[in-house]
């Protein structure tokens, strides 16, 4: 698609209220017990859904010449467009061979967008997601062709469900399948990573705190691009992530002290929605971690049109706070003693 789709959390999705004021749960009206719906936390639902809105509005012209040819049950199942998954904004889903379409415009073929749209197609495999990609020259040049590669997936969905008593493989790297093929999305786990090296006191990892999350921003130029992560010291996943760019492309234009403050919400309202109760938040930033609990981000940023976004955003996470009674712990990270804290961007 031609708009940057940012990865913002991790939860399946319930049918509750979201403390941002957006609906929650199964999108599109659908209430069917048929499809477990994978949506965004109550955080960052409500931007997704809006930003869903908009491109449903704005179609590019392969899109539009790819929904003519799809919409409805043309294919015998239903498709759907601009669809939130997990964190994510498909541009074309069929649920029930969770097969995902995506069109790429040229800007996926530049910087390090080629890398984010092969983690993004890792994770989505990770939850059993078929994804096929199609450059939109494909699409306006070749429309049968890419509507015939479609169908050859649907095939190769139903003939591997039939074969394996109705599980999909969630691997789309085999020939003909699409996504990224043998592309290793990036693991915050890797060598240094799981635990913090040239430690002289116990590390918060595998201390049987019932475990916890680690959380981090990374900005370059303070204020400048920002994003954030959070990472499951148990298991070194990426559990949500954020920046630097918004889902039209636009730069998230922040500092690293706002970036700290969004994660730290952004993990209590992913514990809150999961029921965890047991788990601890590291934060290796003083001043975020103080904000949290005065439930204001106190922060110096100048308000103009291109930092009116976050602070939307912002707004939102401060009225999470006031809502909600905050009992998980919120540590900060002795970086002297554990090194660098494992959701670290390290860009030092």
């Amino acid at each position: 698609m031609e708009t940057k789709d940012k990865e913002l959390g991790k939860v399946p999705g319930t049918a509750s209220p979201s403390p941002i004021g957006e609906g929650w749960g199964e999108a599109s009206g659908e209430t069917s017990s048929s499809f477990i719906f994978e949506t965004a936390d109550d955080f960052s639902y409500g931007l997704l859904k809006q930003y869903a809105k908009e491109n449903r509005l704005s179609m590019t012209e392969a899109e539009g010449i790819l929904w003519r040819m799809i919409r409805g049950k043309s294919l015998g199942f239903k498709f759907r467009r601009q669809h939130i998954i997990d964190n994510y904004i498909a541009d074309f889903v069929d649920l029930h061979h969770k097969l995902i379409i995506e069109l790429d415009g040229k800007y996926h073929f530049i910087g390090h967008q080629p890398i984010s749209d092969a983690v993004r197609t890792t994770s989505l495999n990770k939850m059993g997601y078929v994804v096929l990609r199609f450059k939109n020259e494909e699409v306006i040049g070749a429309p049968l062709k890419v509507l015939d590669k479609i169908k050859q997936a649907m095939k190769e969905i139903d003939n591997a469900q039939s074969t394996t008593s109705g599980i999909v493989s969630p691997s789309p790297t085999g020939e003909g399948r699409g996504g990224a093929s043998g592309t290793a999305s990036p693991s915050p786990t890797g060598e240094g990573r799981g635990e913090a090296s040239g430690t002289t006191s116990p590390s918060p990892i595998g201390e049987g705190r019932g475990g916890a999350l680690a959380v981090d921003a990374a900005c370059s130029g303070n204020p400048g691009p920002m994003e954030y992560q959070g990472i499951d010291l148990d298991t070194g996943q990426q559990l949500f992530h954020f920046g630097p760019y918004y889902p039209d492309g636009s730069t998230v234009y922040g500092t690293n002290n706002i970036g700290e403050f969004l994660a730290i919400v952004h993990a209590l309202a992913l514990l809150e929605k999961q029921g965890i109760t047991d788990k601890t938040i590291y934060s290796d930033s003083y001043n975020a971690i103080l904000w949290v609990k005065k439930k204001h981000c106190k922060t110096n940023l100048e308000r103009s049109e291109r930092t009116e976004p976050l602070f939307a955003i912002i707004a939102r996470a401060e009225k999470w706070l006031r809502t909600h009674a905050v009992k998980t712990p919120i540590i900060q990270w002795q970086t002297r003693q554990w090194g660098d804290i494992p959701a670290d961007f390290g860009r030092k």
